[in-house]
């Protein structure tokens, strides 16, 4: 039976003797459903313990009751494994099948760290793993990025992640391929919704912030160059988003760090995978481990719900971001107009302004929709609006020079 918790779950599973604890709560009125706990002493994974079974809503559940330590340990059947059935939040419980090694097994292991919400897990491939993919010997990283090799490679051999010796971010690898652009009903100016095919990209696991920001000014002031404008946030934690950035320090921040800012093609792919999501975890109800509204700022990455499918963190909260294009209406419509056999192909926005000194600015300000689109000047930042960074693999230099003669400072 496939049961969905999108409210409260706590997952604990093991193998090899490892104690599993089960118990859910399905966001309506119903009490949580707890499976049954006896205490059992260690055994293999080969002992032939029996499934714990789900009791049915007609039966009261048993209260919640606090365990001590002097208590025994909570037991489950070692052999009894999850299987994800369509998101992370749907799954079912199904006895294991020795002569059937699934390639979807694993292990949901309870989170460590303190104030973390117990609904999200880690998952723990087992069994035989595909052997890891290998470096592709040609590709080179331009000059001031290091490759973290502790996180792998692609299936094309790029790096999945990376470092930015500027300003020591950590940027995560966006592969090549068609995305979903926009959206069938909502907003205007975001339909009609297309297509699009991007080369491969990183981006920015987080916002730039005010301690990024802060050591860049320095840096610039200490050259005795034009200095950029204090973030409008300036007083506040170092680990918080800089926000009232104009477009012309954040473009020259990302010029000075070797990158650029995001399209907001890039910016979107990002944050609603190949398949558009309406936010970066799916298409469910948000998940937070306290309470979060639309339009409030916490450090960076606080909240582990809010992470794209490419691993991204802050795209439906927090500040919203500039990216490189030109703010227009009816951008989609011009998009569309450009296809190929119903794909565009690395659009890059209106090549000249169409409302003056407008750029595009992405993320929620009153929901959590990662479609959303906005203009705002781009001289006068809203004192909402920071940004994070992009490195285009095909052609960084070209897409550099472009955005000097598009933009009309």
């Amino acid at each position: 039976m496939v049961r969905n918790y999108q409210c409260k779950a706590k997952v604990c599973a093991g193998i090899a003797g490892f104690s599993l604890l089960f118990i859910a709560g399905c966001g309506g009125d119903s009490e949580p459903v707890r499976q049954s706990q006896q205490p059992r002493q260690a055994t293999d994974a080969s002992s032939n313990m029996r499934a714990p079974t789900l009791k049915p809503p007609s039966v009261k559940p048993t209260p919640k009751r606090n365990v001590n330590k002097s208590q025994a340990a909570p037991v489950g059947n070692p052999n009894d494994q999850f299987e994800v059935v369509d998101y992370v939040h749907n799954y079912e419980i199904q006895k294991s099948d020795p002569s059937a090694q699934s390639k979807d097994e694993f292990v949901a292991m309870l989170p460590t760290g303190p104030g973390v919400n117990s609904s999200s897990f880690s998952i723990v491939k087992t069994g035989t793993e595909a052997e890891p993919n290998q470096s592709d010997p040609a590709f080179k990283l331009p000059e001031g990025f290091t490759v973290i090799k502790e996180a792998g490679y692609s299936q094309s051999g790029l790096p999945n992640r990376i470092r930015c010796d500027g300003d020591y971010s950590e940027m995560v690898l966006v592969p090549a391929g068609v995305s979903v652009q926009g959206v069938v009903a909502g907003d205007a100016n975001a339909k009609p919704q297309f297509s699009v095919y991007q080369d491969a990209f990183y981006i920015d696991v987080h916002e730039v912030t005010l301690e990024q920001y802060r050591r860049w000014r320095s840096e610039m002031i200490a050259k005795k160059g034009k200095v950029p404008e204090p973030a409008g946030n300036d007083s506040q934690p170092a680990n918080l988003p800089a926000m009232g950035v104009s477009y012309t320090d954040a473009l020259n921040y990302s010029r000075t760090m070797g990158k650029q800012l995001p399209r907001e093609t890039q910016w979107e792919k990002a944050a609603r995978g190949e398949l558009g999501f309406s936010y970066p975890w799916g298409s469910g109800r948000p998940l937070w481990q306290v309470t979060r509204h639309p339009g409030q700022i916490d450090p960076v990455a606080t909240f582990p719900g809010d992470r794209s499918p490419y691993g991204v963190y802050d795209m439906a909260g927090n500040a919203r971001e500039w990216c490189d294009d030109w703010y227009s209406k009816n951008a989609y419509k011009a998009a569309l107009a450009l296809s190929d056999a119903g794909v565009v192909r690395d659009w890059q926005g209106p090549r000249r302004a169409v409302e003056p000194s407008m750029r595009v600015v992405r993320g929620g300000q009153s929901s959590w929709e990662v479609w959303k689109r906005a203009g705002e000047n781009m001289r006068t930042p809203p004192a909402d609006v920071g940004f994070r960074c992009v490195l285009n693999l095909k052609s960084a230099t070209a897409g550099t020079e472009q955005t000097k003669t598009d933009s009309a400072f």
